[in-house]
């Protein structure tokens, strides 16, 4: 019994903890990032019909299913801060594992993704 309920826990904890390792940063702290010199690479991984229909400005659209195949455009900014975002975070947390194993350092997910920019403008 008691092995039954520590698998439960583990697979519970498991499941309650981030599908990503990516760090996230607010709609407020990136709009202050963009506002200074520090401005991070903004990244849409929707769609281009998502992306022509609205974006953050500035934002470059690598669709997060073809991410890998542009990581040659994409070393450039190896350095730099980059923020993924999508709709839901799913396809930004697949880009930012994407990124993560090629060796990009600087990369987080916008917390309440597209919708949650919309939101506060």
């Amino acid at each position: 019994m008691k092995i039954l309920i520590s698998s439960l826990l583990l697979v519970l904890s498991m499941l309650s903890s981030p599908l990503w390792a990516a760090d996230s940063i607010t709609v407020e702290q990136l709009k202050q990032e963009m506002a200074s010199n520090k401005a991070p690479i903004i990244i849409d991984v929707r769609d281009e019909d998502e992306y022509l229909a609205g974006h953050i400005p500035g934002a470059i659209m690598v669709p997060a299913k073809n991410v890998e195949h542009h990581l040659d455009m994409l070393d450039q900014y190896k350095k730099d801060e980059i923020v993924l975002y999508c709709v839901s975070g799913r396809r930004a947390s697949a880009a930012a594992t994407a990124l993560e194993n090629a060796g990009f350092k600087k990369v987080r997910l916008l917390e309440g993704n597209y919708p949650g920019w919309q939101a506060a403008q």
